[in-house]
């Protein structure tokens, strides 16, 4: 078990970056080169399941596959469960509040990795902080240009 805890903001309101956030099919067109696809299988007002192949280039380059459960709590938190892959169990926590410029974001990462993934845990501690900053800020950036 391995917790991260970080923080970033946005110039976009809670509301509009979660729901550009829980738009997943278009996450490959953010990071082409660490995101094979991302499938829904299962789509519900406030859950959306996910199948993703992620490329992971560490000293050799390896694809991930894994499924997701993605629940919308509320307008400014989204809880993310990784239910089937290397990292089954970890929980992923996004809790925006808005502020006068925009959201504070605090992203809370409960990492669980398998056996045999347990050797990969520093890369991917970085990747997740590395990803969903740069996630955000390239949602944030792409609202504003719309």
């Amino acid at each position: 078990m391995s917790k991260l805890e970080f923080n970033t903001t946005s110039s976009l309101k809670s509301n509009i970056l979660l729901e550009h956030i829980m738009d997943f099919e278009y996450y490959s067109n953010y990071f082409p080169y660490q995101i094979k696809e991302v499938n829904i299988i299962k789509k519900e007002d406030k859950e959306i399941i996910t199948e993703e192949k992620i490329i992971f280039r560490t000293l050799v380059k390896n694809v991930i596959e894994q499924k997701s459960l993605h629940k919308k709590i509320s307008n400014n938190e989204l809880i993310t469960e990784i239910i089937e892959g290397a990292a089954k169990g970890t929980i992923v926590r996004m809790f925006c509040v808005d502020t006068s410029s925009g959201s504070e974001i605090t992203v809370t990462v409960d990492l669980k990795l398998s056996l045999k993934a347990i050797f990969l845990k520093p890369f991917i501690k970085k990747f997740y902080q590395k990803y969903l900053t740069a996630l955000i800020f390239k949602i944030t950036n792409r609202v504003e240009s719309l």
